[in-house]
């Protein structure tokens, strides 16, 4: 598996009971697309690979850091 640049913000709802009962709160996750390839890339040696064969992959959670302060 490969990390890309490609990202996007997805929403989750998750149960908040200190809200009270019945009660959701949203998030927003950052995740990111990491593709692999069954038949690798070809570089043209511009800064561009193109994928060879069928593009797969998956959408992961981006962790987030906390500073030490």
């Amino acid at each position: 598996m490969k990390p890309t640049n490609k990202l996007r913000f997805v929403e989750r709802s998750a149960p908040a009971s200190e809200r009270g009962e019945n009660t959701a709160k949203t998030a927003r996750i950052l995740q990111q697309w990491w593709e692999s390839s069954s038949m690798g890339t070809m570089n043209f040696g511009f800064g561009g690979e193109l994928p060879l064969g069928e593009v797969t992959g998956e959408w992961r959670d981006v962790p987030i850091e906390k500073e030490n302060t």
